[in-house]
């Protein structure tokens, strides 16, 4: 960790880290595994490529024992069925490390230097994972940065549809819950836009990462800035009527942009987004949502603006 921390920034770290576990054992009812705790890493954080210059893609932590030997991490899907709660107190928990670094007086951070602040905030809490205790992880590392591509708002980018086709979105915004996305109706024969009039909005934005775009799994097919007219600016998240922080939105929910204002929602649409049956997500890993794509997850809205 940076040198220069004091006592204070060390115990806001931990504290931060806490949250983390918090919120997945929450959830889980068991402490996570190093595998799914490094998993929860990578898929949290937004790099800033004005402090963190080399982030690779993707950015995966490799974990080395204590004996020398590599951590290999056992077969999980239990990261993929977390709500967002646990992502955005990881998320926090690593700009809180970045914002610790740069205050020190360095504007910038090495994934190397982001990789030893977490080992060393677990090493100094005593965490112990289901599997390995913090005291026995020698190091961990990143893998070295490939070829990157970078989105920006307007941009439609194409995911693969089985068994054939693309499914075409718009990017939107990128904020602390990841990046913002449009899903435009319909799966395409061609990774193309076409006529723009002949567009509709198939769901209200959701969020995800930046991972398979930045290596170029997502192609980024065009820019179409005509398209964000199709969804609310700046895109709306839900929140259920009593958050987990205690926070309350009237009976039935609130929703509104992240930094607010928030509206109080009706009983027909907190149904509609999925608060009421607990199937709302306003974020989704890249891959998890290609597969809910392709199993019609988004298929039958509901649309944005429906209840404005």
């Amino acid at each position: 960790m940076n040198p220069s921390l004091t006592p204070q920034d060390l115990r806001s770290a931990l504290e931060a880290l806490d949250y983390v576990f918090e919120a997945f054992t929450e959830e889980i009812d068991e402490e996570p595994t190093l595998g799914e705790f490094l998993e929860i890493m990578s898929f949290s954080i937004q790099p800033d490529e004005d402090v963190l210059p080399d982030a690779p893609v993707p950015l995966l932590m490799r974990a080395k024992r204590t004996n020398g030997r590599w951590y290999k991490a056992e077969p999980s899907d239990r990261v993929a069925s977390l709500n967002d709660n646990t992502f955005a107190e990881a998320g926090a928990f690593l700009t809180l490390l970045m914002d610790q670094h740069t205050a020190g007086g360095t504007p910038t951070m090495s994934t190397e230097d982001l990789a030893n602040s977490v080992l060393r905030v677990l090493q100094a809490s005593g965490r112990a994972f289901a599997d390995i205790t913090a005291e026995n992880i020698h190091a961990l590392t990143m893998p070295k940065a490939k070829k990157s591509f970078r989105s920006k708002n307007g941009d439609v980018i194409a995911i693969a549809a089985e068994p054939q086709g693309y499914h075409l979105a718009v990017v939107l915004g990128n904020d602390r819950m990841g990046l913002a996305i449009g899903l435009l109706e319909g799966v395409f024969s061609r990774p193309e836009v076409g006529d723009l009039r002949r567009h509709r909005a198939r769901h209200i934005p959701i969020h995800t990462g930046t991972r398979l775009i930045r290596d170029g799994t997502w192609k980024i097919v065009g820019n179409h800035p005509d398209l964000l007219e199709l969804f609310p600016d700046p895109p709306d998240l839900y929140w259920n009527a009593v958050t987990a922080s205690g926070h309350r939105f009237g009976e039935h929910g609130g929703a509104g942009p992240l930094e607010g204002p928030f509206r109080l929602l009706g009983e027909a649409e907190a149904e509609a987004v999925g608060l009421v049956d607990g199937t709302y997500r306003s974020s989704y890993m890249d891959e998890y949502l290609q597969t809910l794509l392709n199993e019609g997850r988004f298929d039958n809205g509901p649309a944005p603006r429906s209840w404005l």
